[in-house]
Order: structure tokens, then C-alpha cells, then sequence
């Protein structure tokens, strides 16, 4: 793609170059998008991949077919923005549409955006775009679903601020690119765009280049071509159509990619009703805080359910075990089990000393100290026992974490984080959160085949 690019800006500057000794006139065109608090616009965002999710293995990496098509369509008010990638942008968005089919070999699973979480809240803050709901928080899956290639809040960021001649190109600030990428850090960033003609009242314009960065925490090499549309009049980008290829690792959680992505974007004015309530309005923007990045894991059929940030990722659903990671810039700094136990018996219950000596028969030879035993009600009047223990495995120092949470007539769970004591400062209480939102429930009975007479 590098060369690709290269060659293109070649091209442009020999008709340029060209041009001017000609002694035609360049034709210049002001390149400035003027969204402010309270504009309004109908979104629609078809997305198409296809190609390979990568997994590791023992011996290799394991290949399997993947492709996804998905449709977004929303009704989008602006409450704060800018230009300047430094500052915050914010938005509410009303979803009609928003549906992926997901097909992995011959697999296909079908995701659709409840009813009750169609409201929205968008957010690019420090180079990252970020999604939020108004009814509560997402689950992963939803979260997902919605948080695609193609932010309505960062195009507009791809303009330059003054005016431009054709053929013309100027440079993409990186902050930009992984807001619009959906990309965690983005360490390079060669991607530049360039006026090549107009056309009723629209600027038209092509990018190219090359990005390379983390998403996920796994590195990825991206490259891009994309044509889009500058209205004159709307003062704003109302076209963006991106083809992109993408090479990402496996990482430590989530699998690579090697995949090329379609995305058509397309901004157009609203028709109808379409203000959101004012105190809604209001209340979002007061920008000085981000986003709670939090999502909902609810398993009834385990027994549980909790809230826990964006950095946490399930990596095995079993029958009465959960586990997850934890990624934080990029680096996996913590493991995490949740076991559902059974209900505790009438008049039973587990003492913090009997908790704190299970422990350390369970931890044996490993242990070396326990540096903190506690006992407490959760916000959902659970009762909870905590234990922090220090030691080595395979001469590593770990610090482990322990939780047990029990309520009247519920069944119990065992939560335990293991990370490396370098790594305490960092992770910090990255737990509590899951710990303080975990609410028992209900086990659904099993259901039993009635036998034939």
C-alpha cells in the first residue's frame, strides 16, 4: 500500500506540475466541516469482511474461514465537537437498525441490538472512539455489534481545516485514524488524502496508506484505500466508502485477523421528529467525565451476573465455570475464575477463618503469605469473604486473590484473580468492580424428559 500511495501522490503531482505550466489556475476549495451542539443526521453503515480468524496453537496457527455483513442505521445528534483530535466529541444515537450475521466455517450466528438499548452514547476521547448505553450497560456482544470501522464522530476529523487545491494531499493525524479504526494505540500512521475533482456542490477526495498499531491488545498491520464526499453546503463529509485490509496477530485473549474490510458510510439529513428529550441531552453533555467503560456479563443459567470493564474478556464459558483475562494497554496483567458452588445449607456458613485456612491448603508450598483477610456485605447484601495471599509459582512471584459470595437460598461463587506481583500496582483493583456488582440469582431447574407410558 506504501507504494501504492507513493505512486498515486506521483501521479498527482506531474499533473500538478503539468497544470501550472500550462498556466491553468488550481481550483481551491475550503475543506472545513462546521458540526456543531444540536445538529442532527440520519447514519447508515453497511459493513462487509471476509477472510481468515487466526488461533494459537501448540505446534501453529490454526486458520478458520470467517465473514461478517452487518447493518447500522441511527439517528445521530451532535452534543459536543470539534475539529482538534485533542479535544472530546460526543454524540447521542438513536438505532433503528443494527444486525451482523457472523459466520465462522460453516457456523453462522445471528446478533441483533435490543429494543431496550437503542439509545445510545458515542464518545472520541484520547485517539479512541467509545460506546455507552442509556438504559444500562452493554453486554460484549452488543457492545461489539456496534462498535464497528467507520465512527460518524471521526470522519469529519479527516479534513483539513483550510483550504486545499486539487491534487493537493495532506496528512492524517494518528489520533484521528485509531478513533476512526477503532484501534487502541496507534504507534504508526502514513496515511494521507487528496482532492481530485468536484461535483454538484460535492468535493471529492481519496485516502491511502498504511497503519500499524493495537487492537485488542494484539499488534495489527492496516492498510487502506477510501473515496469520500465533502458537501459544500452541509459543510460536511456525507460519503465515506473504506476497503481495508488487515493483518493482526493472535493475542493473548482474542484471535488475529487476516481479513479485508468493506465499510460504506452515508450521512444524510433527518426527516421528522428526531430531538432527543433535552434533560438526556443535558446530562450527556458534561463531557468533563468519560464514558464508564463497563459491560454486563449475565449468566442466570451459572447463577450470577455483574458488571466489568471493557478491559475484561471471557475466554472459556463452561458449565459452572467462568474465565476471564484482563487486558490493559495492550497487556494481559490478570486471569480470573468464577465458579458457582452450591447453595449453602440453613444455619451454615462459612467462616472467614475456614475460608483463609482452605487457602492455604490449597495453595500449599506455593504460599508465602496472606497479606489481607476481610469479610463484608456487597451492594446486593451478599455476604463476602476476601483473602490476598502472596507467593511463587514456577519462581514467579503471584499475588491471588479470593472471593466467596453467598446469599439465603442462592447458589454461591468462587471468584479467584491470579496475577504477577509486578503487575499489582497496575491492575490495582480492577476486581472490585466485578465483585461489588455481582448479584446471585436463580439457577433455572433442569428440565427432565417426561418417559413415555
Amino acid at each position: 500500500m506504501r507504494v501504492i500511495a507513493w505512486f498515486t501522490m506521483a501521479l498527482f503531482a506531474v499533473a500538478s506540475t503539468a497544470a501550472i505550466s500550462s498556466g491553468a489556475e488550481l481550483k481551491k476549495y475550503l475543506l472545513q466541516s462546521l458540526l456543531s451542539a444540536g445538529e442532527t443526521a440520519s447514519v447508515s453503515l453497511d459493513l462487509e469482511v471476509g477472510g481468515e480468524m487466526l488461533f494459537r496453537g501448540d505446534t501453529e496457527t490454526k486458520r478458520l474461514p470467517v465473514s461478517v455483513t452487518g447493518r447500522l442505521s441511527y439517528h445521530q445528534q451532535i452534543v459536543a465537537w470539534s475539529a482538534d483530535p485533542a479535544e472530546i466529541a460526543r454524540s447521542l444515537r438513536n438505532y433503528q437498525t443494527a444486525s451482523a450475521t457472523i459466520g465462522v466455517q460453516k457456523n453462522r450466528i445471528e446478533r441483533t441490538l435490543p429494543a431496550e438499548q437503542r439509545i445510545l452514547v458515542a464518545e472520541l476521547r484520547d485517539g479512541q472512539a467509545s460506546l455507552a448505553g442509556i438504559a444500562g450497560p452493554l453486554t460484549r456482544e452488543q457492545y461489539d455489534l456496534v462498535n464497528v470501522t467507520g465512527s460518524s464522530l471521526a470522519i469529519d476529523r479527516l479534513l483539513p481545516g483550510r483550504e486545499v487545491a486539487e491534487g493537493e494531499n495532506w496528512d492524517h493525524d494518528k489520533a484521528v485514524l485509531g478513533a476512526l479504526l477503532g484501534m487502541d494505540h496507534v504507534a504508526v500512521c502514513e496515511v494521507s488524502s487528496v482532492i481530485i475533482g468536484q461535483a454538484h456542490h460535492q468535493v471529492q477526495i481519496r485516502m491511502a496508506g498504511t497503519v500499524h498499531g493495537t487492537i485488542d491488545g494484539a499488534s495489527t498491520e492496516i492498510q487502506l484505500r477510501a473515496a469520500y464526499l465533502f458537501h459544500q453546503q452541509r459543510r460536511r463529509i456525507t460519503k465515506f466508502n473504506m476497503a481495508v485490509q488487515e493483518k493482526r496477530a493472535a493475542g493473548e485473549v482474542v484471535p488475529g485477523l487476516d481479513v479485508v474490510a468493506k465499510v460504506r458510510l452515508v450521512v444524510g439529513p433527518t426527516s421528522g421528529k428526531t430531538s432527543f428529550d433535552k434533560k438526556l441531552v443535558q446530562k450527556v453533555s458534561e463531557v468533563s467525565k468519560p464514558l464508564e467503560h463497563k459491560l454486563l456479563y449475565d449468566a442466570q443459567e451459572l447463577g450470577f451476573r455483574f458488571l466489568h470493564d471493557t478491559a475484561w474478556y471471557v475466554t472459556a464459558e463452561q458449565r459452572d465455570l467462568l474465565s476471564l483475562r484482563c487486558l490493559q494497554e495492550g497487556d494481559l496483567t490478570a486471569h480470573c475464575n468464577v465458579s458457582t458452588l452450591p447453595a449453602r445449607s440453613a444455619g451454615r456458613q462459612t467462616t472467614l477463618e475456614q475460608f483463609e485456612r482452605d487457602i492455604r491448603e490449597s495453595l500449599g508450598d506455593h504460599l508465602e503469605s496472606v497479606t489481607a483477610s476481610t469479610q463484608w456485605k456487597t451492594a446486593h447484601g451478599h455476604d463476602c469473604l476476601g483473602i490476598i495471599a502472596l507467593g511463587k509459582f514456577e519462581e514467579v512471584p503471584v499475588q491471588w486473590r479470593y472471593y466467596l459470595l453467598a446469599g439465603d437460598g442462592l447458589p454461591r461463587v468462587s471468584l479467584s484473580v491470579t496475577l504477577e506481583q509486578s503487575q499489582i500496582e497496575r491492575f490495582a483493583d480492577a476486581d472490585r468492580q466485578i465483585i461489588e456488582t455481582l448479584e446471585l440469582v436463580p439457577r433455572p431447574i433442569a428440565k427432565t424428559a417426561s418417559r413415555k407410558k
